[in-house]
């Protein structure tokens, strides 16, 4: 199954409602309910205009070292474990 394709068929909308609803459920085949990647990739171009303060569009103007210069930035941080 590729990634980011609704397990049950449908739409999108209905991709990320089963999301929000379950996550980190499973279908009864086993399989797990991901968050679709067009979500993701949603989210992840939202985050970036918000902290730069930018347009969609501006940033998709960029070119895409960009993006994985803003991936290498994430993968590196530490997350800081305070919950215990």
């Amino acid at each position: 199954m590729e990634r980011g394709r609704d397990h049950g068929g449908g739409s999108l909308s209905l991709g990320i409602a089963r999301w929000k609803s379950v996550r980190g459920g499973t279908y009864q085949d086993g399989t797990p309910i991901v968050r679709p990647i067009e979500l993701e990739q949603a989210e992840m171009v939202d985050g970036i205009c918000q902290r730069y303060s930018c347009l969609p569009s501006e940033l998709m103007a960029e070119d895409v070292g960009i993006l994985r210069m803003l991936a290498i930035v994430s993968e590196g941080k530490v997350e800081d474990d305070t919950s215990g």
